[in-house]
């Protein structure tokens, strides 16, 4: 054999350990470090963070209502009350408030990416919302998956129950963990205490979701009933649109059926997005459809 093939062999053979070990290093990088899951979360367990979480939270929900918060949403004029008279009207009742602990709700599906060749998760066939104290009002939490929340709270006002401004959205994919805050620019009545016009309609909120703008618009629809363990409950249908048709596009349709406290009764959600990520564009879809099975909280 000559010198020169036998280069020629010794470089092939280094080539050759130079891409097995390539590729065995990208076999582990996506299978072992980006290992994607998709875990349900017991109901045991949420309950038990349910109760650590009561027996540390001062009771504080509904005495930091403001009827200014609500003012800037129906475009009321706030009274002052003179308290040297005797003679002004009583103050509007305010809504009853949700009462405390954990929703269990018959649930259908999934969340997907299509980064990475894909990644699907599918929910499981129940889910849970715990109500919890916070604020002014309560917060909520829709424990989807492990790698799937949000969370929202919700004030009751003289106007009714009202969304407040700040909320939680969380997806974790391979592993990386991303949430994102929503902070809008005011509240939005969702359940008004009267059919006003002032407080039916469309709301334009402006919003940032983590740090790009996001623009929802809700819309208080009909009044309707559902039927929760056979017992018929009055709903408000209220209605989340975002359209967004830029390079880094977003549809998203979410209808929710709220009892009188603002508590989800029922829930239809259509979503799909594209972002930016550092290996370009990730579309993001997601579907599912709740069902409150009961009215009784677990605690």
């Amino acid at each position: 054999m000559t010198t020169s093939g036998a280069l020629r062999r010794r470089w092939w053979l280094i080539a050759g350990l130079v891409l097995t070990t390539v590729v065995v290093a990208v076999v582990f990088v996506r299978f072992v470090v980006l290992r994607d899951q998709a875990r349900a979360v017991p109901i045991t367990e949420v309950v038990e963070d349910f109760r650590a979480a009561t027996m540390t939270t001062p009771t504080t929900a509904g005495t930091d209502a403001t009827p200014a918060t609500t003012t800037r949403v129906t475009g009321a004029t706030p009274t002052i009350a003179d308290p040297t008279t005797t003679t002004s009207a009583p103050p509007a009742p305010t809504p009853a408030t949700i009462e405390l602990g954990v929703y269990r709700y018959r649930t259908t599906g999934s969340e997907e990416i299509d980064a990475l060749d894909g990644a699907t998760h599918r929910y499981p066939a129940e889910t849970t919302i715990t109500a919890t104290e916070g604020g002014c009002g309560i917060h909520l939490r829709w424990d989807a998956l492990r790698e799937r929340r949000e969370e929202w709270s919700l004030c009751p006002t003289a106007s009714g129950v009202e969304l407040q401004p700040e909320a939680v959205q969380y997806h974790e994919f391979f592993g990386q963990p991303e949430e994102e805050a929503v902070a809008c620019d005011r509240g939005v009545v969702l359940v008004p205490s009267a059919d006003e016009p002032a407080a039916l309609g469309r709301t334009q909120l402006m919003c940032t979701l983590g740090d790009d703008p996001w623009l929802p618009t809700w819309e208080v629809l009909e009044r309707d009933v559902r039927v929760v363990a056979g017992e018929t409950v009055p709903v408000r249908h209220v209605r989340m649109t975002v359209i967004d048709h830029d390079d880094y596009w977003e549809d998203q349709v979410i209808d929710w059926y709220l009892a009188e406290t603002g508590l989800p009764v029922e829930a239809t959600a259509v979503k799909s997005s594209r972002s930016p990520s550092p290996i370009g564009g990730v579309v993001y879809r997601e579907e599912y459809h709740l069902e409150l099975a009961s009215l009784e909280p677990t605690r």
